[in-house]
Formats: C-alpha cells, structure tokens, sequence
C-alpha cells in the first residue's frame, strides 16, 4: 500500500476600486487530500477545508464529484489527478498530484508459507502429462520482479540444475531457438538455483546458435519458502526484471523451462514439452 498526502494552500485576493474596505469574500479553500493505492485502485480521502463542491479529473479522462472518491484506473503508468474545490462565492481552488500504477504481487518470499500464491491464478502452468519431473509452475509479478512457484518430482539433495529461458524482449525473431515454438530466447538462467548457483546469460550470434555471454548482472535472483514431502519438492524464487536483458522495458515476455541432473547426464523435465509454444506472461 502507498499513501500520498497532498496539501495545497490557496488566497484569495481582492482589489477594491476607490479605496480600502472589508473584505467580505470568503477566502478560497485549502486544498488538502490523501492519496492511497491498492494495484490499480486509488482511493481520494479528502480533506479540504472551506469548499461546498468538489470535482476532481483523475487525469485518465475520467471525472466526479464525489467528496472523496474511489477510482480504478486502466492500467499502469504515470497519471495526474487534479481537484477542484468550490467555496459558497464561486471561488475555486486546485491542488494536483502525480501518482504511478504498477500491478502489485501477493507474493512474499520471506513468510514461510506458500498460502499468498493461493491469489495467483493468472499465469498457472499444468505440465504435459507425460512429463515426470513437473507437477505445476505458477507465475506472478509486479513492477520489479518477477515470481516462479515450482512443484517437481524430486529431492531438494539431487542438486538438479534449471534452465530457465527468457524471450524478454517479445520477439520470436531475436535470440536463441529451440524446439520450443513462438519465442527466440534472449536471457539463459541456469544453476541450482538451492545450490547457491544461478548465472544468467545474454544470447550472441545466430538464432539456432548455443552462444551466450556470462551476464555481469549481480543479486538478479532470490529464493524463497522451500518444502519437500512425499517426493515433491516445492519452492519460491523472484527474478529481477531491472538486472535481466530486456525485462524491466517490455510488455510481455515468454518462458520455458529445462531440468537436467546435476551432472547433465539426463534430462529430467522440461515446460513445454518439444514442439509446444512458449509460456507467454503479459505485464499489465
């Protein structure tokens, strides 16, 4: 939750032909309001003294004339919501504020607990049935990060080694190809990701092409809540959308995942299966 507090002092002044008199216009009102956001909900609290009516442009071509009103803008991005408010004599005064709508994650690495990814239901994975490392991936994200939830028929022991490939710029054209349908990877993450191993890699030269450079990129990636049971482990992690190639600018980007052992031996896994479409995420 992000709260704003917005206060603007207005004065009214009258010049009064042939000399100096009371004064009885009523001073024009002090503007003064607060401002919180919820993802893309904001609510107006207003707190401005001395007006009878009110009207406020929320700056996305929307208007009312609530006191304090709630409002649910578009989408994200940078918006400027002005209020004007009206004394008994007709005089206004306008107080503006700049505020950012980005999508918020319920997502919490540090609660021990994978109950906030109960709220995730967007970007929910069910892998190929015949895949047997996979049981499901849930993806979420916010104007940082992006979230991974990972459900695999293994032992967190095993040290398996993820492949996480990233078409972070969109575009099927750039970056490297594989069997996966629909995306050309720009950004390999590949590690243990629980082994404290995790690099991440720029594609360089042709498409078809396995030639990366070791990303300089540094604290890209966190690790969260972790359980294993009856043969499954589960666990959290975030990538940094501001450290990864193409990331932090793009709309949307797409996915897959391999798993191999950790001495590369055998494939374990993968989301897709060979020939299926990459896993498109859209950012709001």
């Amino acid at each position: 939750m992000k709260i704003i507090r917005h206060i603007c002092y207005s004065l009214l002044l009258a010049a009064v032909a042939g000399g100096c008199k009371k004064d009885e216009t009523t001073p024009a009102p002090d503007v003064l309001y607060t401002v919180t956001i919820e993802d893309r909900t904001v609510t107006f609290t207003n707190e401005t003294s001395g007006a009878v009516s009110y009207k406020w442009d929320f700056g996305d071509g929307e208007t009312s004339t609530e006191e304090s009103p709630v409002h649910t803008y578009p989408g994200k991005g940078k918006y400027v919501p002005t209020l004007y408010a009206t004394n008994k004599d007709g005089a206004v005064a306008e107080g503006s504020t700049v505020i950012f709508i980005a999508k918020t994650s319920p997502v919490k690495l540090n609660d021990n607990s994978f109950a906030d990814w109960d709220d995730v239901t967007q970007y929910v994975v069910t892998p190929p049935a015949n895949d047997p490392y996979f049981k499901q991936i849930k993806v979420d994200y916010d104007a940082q990060y992006v979230y991974f939830y990972i459900e695999g028929s293994t032992q967190k022991a095993n040290g398996d080694i993820f492949d996480f490939y990233l078409d972070t710029d969109n575009d099927p054209g750039t970056g490297y190809t594989t069997d996966v349908t629909g995306a050309g990877f720009d950004v390999l993450l590949e590690g243990t990701v629980f082994g404290n191993w995790l690099d991440a890699f720029t594609h360089k030269g042709a498409q078809n092409a396995f030639d990366w450079d070791l990303s300089s990129a540094s604290e890209f990636y966190a690790t969260g809540y972790n359980v294993e049971s009856g043969g499954t482990f589960k666990f959290e992690m975030r990538i940094s959308r501001g450290k990864l190639k193409g990331l932090a600018a793009t709309t949307a980007f797409k996915f897959a995942i391999f798993t191999t052992k950790n001495d590369w031996s055998a494939g374990l896994g993968r989301v897709p299966s060979p020939g299926g479409a990459a896993i498109q995420v859209n950012f709001e």
